[in-house]
């Protein structure tokens, strides 16, 4: 970073006040992008796939996002790897297509091949001081979470320590590790991806602009009903103070360690999931003895977050394409071995969070116009977006070159 991009950001890093939406810098600023991929993008880890999703050897998929891909793949041995898209050669990409099956990675431009564990396997006419040893592909850091696969480009990233020793049974009580995917679709959103991110990380617009989801979850109403409505909860299921809230997230996180957030929330009297009449749509996934009529938030970094119903669970995964260009990735997962068309319909599974996700992708479209203008000024954030606050409380710490 430059001396002069570094004051830039230093500068509108002090000038933030807190309580209030970043000021227009943060969201129209190419030095601060640029900033925030090295900040957060390839430092922290990233929810890329699902273990379902590559069952055999040779199954592949690729995470991309701005200027990175990264190769997820079951290789020869059975083990899940990643690697940087990127031919050691000239440096072309090497899978085109987004996923696949294939005995071994083979370069569209000079046909270098490389074994699925990513060691090279074939030069052509290479010197004779050539080291096939030194020349296999960039190993990308690797972690599953049940079968959640996590991968973090940084060379050195955070520990998923601390997160494992409080979530880890409770996850797999869960069902986290008894999971199989159903459908994944992708929503490119027309703006900054911070714009996406804290609109996820806020119920103050539920109410007033999902209505669809506000017929189900509690937390779209008002402070006071939330919080009688949860006390409720708990008063009802006592025994299930184990799924209480572990706040380790952003700020909170221990030296070295990864953010993560937990907690479990009511839905709405006699609803037990997130569907059309909120009623089950699929078979039920965890080791409680019946639904209890609650969900499940859990984040795992920055930008992958969870919902988890008795029935089925919800990945999100935020990621930019350019500064002002994002995607909302979004994953439906149900039990193991359940089939569309016996153990549930893909169109009720999906119906809630695709028709809120939709709205939303148009909501932050909008968000992004009025921030493009050169009249927007921050405005006060309400008592209904605090972990938003902590979100950017993190963000403008992390962002300032001191934290360097």
């Amino acid at each position: 970073m430059s001396v002069t991009s570094s004051r830039k950001i230093s500068t509108a890093v002090a000038a933030q006040q807190r309580g209030h939406s970043l000021d227009r810098i943060f969201y129209k600023d190419e030095d601060i992008y640029q900033a925030e991929l090295d900040q957060f993008f390839l430092k922290h880890w990233i929810f890329a796939a699902h273990t379902s999703q590559i069952p055999d050897i040779g199954n592949y998929l690729n995470l991309n996002f701005d200027s990175e891909s990264i190769i997820v793949v079951r290789s020869e041995n059975n083990e899940i790897k990643a690697h940087l898209n990127i031919c050691r050669h000239r440096g072309s990409r090497l899978c085109i297509e987004d996923s696949g099956t294939t005995k071994r990675f083979t370069c569209p431009y000079h046909a270098w091949s490389y074994r699925l564990n990513g060691e090279l396997a074939t030069a052509r006419n290479m010197p004779d001081d050539f080291d096939y040893a030194e020349n296999g592909l960039h190993s990308v850091k690797l972690e599953l979470v049940g079968g959640l696969i996590f991968i973090s480009l940084s060379a050195s990233p955070p520990s998923l320590k601390a997160m494992r020793n409080d979530l880890g049974g409770l996850l797999s009580h869960l069902g986290i590790d008894r999971l199989s995917l159903a459908h994944q679709k992708r929503y490119v959103i027309q703006a900054n991806w911070k714009l996406a991110l804290e609109n996820y990380q806020e119920c103050y617009h539920c109410a007033p602009s999902h209505h669809e989801f506000a017929k189900i979850h509690a937390m779209a109403k008002s402070p006071e009903v939330y919080q009688k409505l949860k006390s409720e909860y708990w008063a009802k299921y006592p025994n299930n103070i184990k799924f209480q809230q572990f706040s380790r997230y952003f700020g909170l996180a221990e030296h070295g360690q990864e953010g993560y957030q937990y907690d479990r929330n009511p839905l709405l009297p006699n609803k037990v999931s997130g569907s059309k009449s909120g009623a089950a749509v699929a078979p039920f996934i965890g080791d409680l003895e019946s639904y209890d009529g609650g969900a499940s938030e859990l984040m795992i970094g920055p930008v992958s977050f969870f919902l988890i119903y008795d029935d089925h669970v919800l990945g999100y995964r935020f990621l930019p394409l350019s500064k002002d260009q994002c995607v909302c990735d979004v994953f439906w997962f149900v039990v193991e071995n359940a089939h569309n068309g016996r153990d549930y319909d893909l169109d009720q599974l999906t119906w809630l969070w695709d028709v809120t996700t939709q709205a939303d992708k148009t909501i932050i479209a909008n968000n992004q116009k009025g921030v493009n203008s050169r009249f927007y000024k921050s405005g006060r954030l309400s008592e209904m977006e605090t972990f938003q606050q902590c979100f950017l409380d993190w963000y403008l710490q992390m962002l300032s070159p001191k934290a360097d």
